[in-house]
């Protein structure tokens, strides 16, 4: 007899060897998108594979204490500057995710609901979460975002690097991880705030609580570590498992129809980015690049990888993404309660 646990190892032995088959091909998000490739493929084979929902709750409320890492006391020094392009990142959210929306509805045919999470330029972790939550197609989600990522993470570097001449900087920073006060000061600040973030009704609450808890203690300078590198892989791990995991009687027709819509729907964030991009540093007098970098539809942490890699300053970049992810994940419920309005 097959149990939960049998298929929740399985889960993670096939999830860890396509994350290290994409680690050795130096593929971006090799863990997260790995584990999702190999799981995705093993489900539509029918291999007895999933991630329980108890699982995945506890990794989102871990994401959730990861995000809120990335706020520290250098930020707020920093915030009255940013004041009009922070402003600025809120607008560009609700131009790209209409118009992307607007695309996957009219062309390629999702519902309202499931267009709206896949046009939103989110990361792909929580546009997943707040997807299923409301009710959206998870798998279409998973496919557009993950097509979404992978090619803004490898064009974005590519144009910065050959078309504005930027050159590699090596990274000296030497990161200071978290020690155990640190970790149990967290644990805490995800248990109270996923419980008290479920008490006041606030959305997807598993991974906001945490988030704000998280980020209320680093910008005060409480905890000044960051989360180990082994947490974050692990993290990526059981994320891309459980979302392969549920591929199972997909065809391959529906995967390749969706991915082929996801193409397209990157032709016109990157259109509208970069047209913002360059809007904004007009008015404002900011780096091109760095607003190509701080707007570019990409994941959180990666744009801010990718702008230590390339001497953008991180901090800009880290801020301006966590602006658009807050505003994300506090305004579409409310749009989502109005979609439902419309529907009744």
């Amino acid at each position: 007899m097959i149990t939960s646990l049998s298929r929740f190892v399985l889960s993670i032995l096939i999830g860890a060897i396509g994350g290290y088959i994409f680690y050795i091909l130096h593929f971006p998000l090799p863990w997260l998108l790995g584990a999702l490739c190999s799981t995705l493929v093993a489900s539509m084979a029918g291999a007895p594979i999933d991630v329980s929902n108890g699982i995945r709750n506890l990794v989102i409320v871990i994401i959730g204490l990861v995000l809120g890492s990335t706020f520290t006391p250098d930020i707020l020094k920093h915030i009255p500057d940013w004041i009009p392009t922070l402003s600025a990142a809120v607008i560009y959210v609700a131009v790209v995710t209409f118009i992307a929306q607007l695309y996957c509805r009219k062309v390629a045919g999702m519902d309202a609901v499931t267009a709206l999470f896949s046009g939103l330029p989110g990361g792909l972790s929580e546009m997943i979460i707040l997807g299923e939550e409301a009710g959206a197609d998870v798998k279409k989600i998973t496919l557009a975002h993950a097509v979404r990522v992978v090619g803004v993470l490898l064009f974005i570097p590519f144009l910065l690097t050959y078309g504005f001449h930027l050159e590699q900087v090596v990274d000296t920073h030497v990161p200071q991880y978290w020690h155990l006060p640190d970790a149990l000061l967290l644990v805490a600040c995800g248990i109270v705030g996923m419980y008290g973030a479920k008490l006041i009704r606030l959305p997807a609450y598993r991974l906001t609580g945490p988030l704000i808890l998280s980020s209320i203690v680093y910008l005060n300078g409480i905890i000044v570590t960051e989360p180990p590198e082994w947490a974050s892989l692990i993290i990526q791990l059981i994320l891309g498992s459980s979302i392969g995991s549920r591929f199972y009687g997909t065809t391959y027709k529906e995967i390749v129809t969706v991915v082929a819509h996801a193409f397209g729907m990157i032709v016109v964030m990157l259109a509208v980015t970069f047209a913002s991009a360059y809007v904004i540093a007009y008015l404002t007098g900011f780096s091109y690049t760095a607003l190509i970098l701080a707007l570019s539809p990409g994941g959180f942490a990666e744009m801010a990888l990718a702008a230590l890699s390339m001497g953008i300053d991180p901090a800009f970049v880290t801020t301006h993404h966590a602006m658009r992810l807050f505003a994300i994940v506090f305004v579409t419920p409310f749009i989502i309660k109005l979609i439902a309005r419309r529907k009744k």
